[in-house]
């Protein structure tokens, strides 16, 4: 059985992306793991809150937790646990993946504000650092299925193995149909697509149902949204790449624009070194 974490906090955006990965987990027999970092408010670390207080706040935590899981067992009939951390948000979550064996993460993403444009948040952070598929579910979406997907590719990075193993995995699981969607600048790279070995090689695509499609454009994300609208996908596919301190200075990360730009969810997947 595939496990799945939703991470929650309880807002409205995560409350959302926990029902999204309910229903997802009903439709294919997921078993399902409620994860929530508690946190405690600078105005109780400034009062210097006795051991009590904090404890008092753990009962709660996990009260609402197993509220919230029964809830999900009643509507859903699906597999569902909590784990409740504390400390790096980061951190924990990967010890949570470690101890249940997660196949994926799910997350809520939350309206973009300034603050969220200068540092990221935890979603922006975590398909950096995860290793582990990323399903970003914007608030207003709710699940009726994975039945086309696309998957903006991009020819300048080298696709590794386990990226290829994660994006091929949830094609088959859910028995999509895949576009796989390239910009740019350059009409040289469309046959560097063509011939790509990683997308060609070690794979029987008999019973997968896909297409390329091009475009030549110098705007990237413009193009992305422009393929979303015409084609109405149920889930947008990106590898997130990792810029070194030099290059941040003069990029930015193009799933992370499509993280908090996006109309329907995204699914980040790990460029991990094989």
């Amino acid at each position: 059985m595939k496990t799945i974490i939703a991470c929650t906090d309880f807002s409205r955006e995560a409350e959302n992306a926990t029902h999204y990965a309910a229903s997802m987990a009903k439709e294919n027999a997921f078993k399902m793991i409620l994860f929530n970092l508690q946190t405690v408010s600078i105005h109780a670390l400034n009062a210097q809150a006795s051991a009590d207080f904090f404890y008092t706040q753990t009962l709660k935590n996990q009260k609402k937790l197993k509220d919230k899981v029964m809830e999900l067992r009643r509507v859903y009939a699906i597999e569902v646990e909590y784990h409740l951390a504390s400390g790096n948000f980061i951190e924990e979550l990967e010890n949570c993946m470690q101890i249940h064996s997660c196949d994926f993460l799910v997350m809520g993403m939350e309206e973009k504000t300034l603050e969220q444009k200068l540092l990221g948040n935890h979603v922006t952070r975590a398909f950096h650092r995860i290793k582990k598929p990323i399903l970003i579910v914007p608030s207003h979406i709710e699940y009726t299925g994975i039945r086309k997907i696309l998957f903006a590719y991009d020819t300048h990075r080298s696709m590794t193995w386990s990226a290829m193993n994660d994006i091929y995995y949830f094609i088959n699981e859910f028995n999509a149909e895949v576009e796989v969607f390239n910009v740019s600048e350059s009409l040289e790279d469309f046959a560097e697509v063509i011939q790509d070995t990683d997308l060609n090689s070690g794979y029987d695509l008999d019973d997968i149902r896909y297409r390329f499609k091009m475009i030549q454009s110098i705007e990237v994300i413009k193009a992305i949204e422009e393929e979303i609208r015409l084609t109405n996908p149920d889930l947008l596919t990106m590898v997130p790449y990792r810029y070194s301190l030099v290059e941040s200075l003069f990029h930015r990360s193009k799933t992370a624009i499509m993280a908090y730009k996006n109309k329907i969810p995204l699914l980040s997947i790990p460029l991990n070194i094989d």
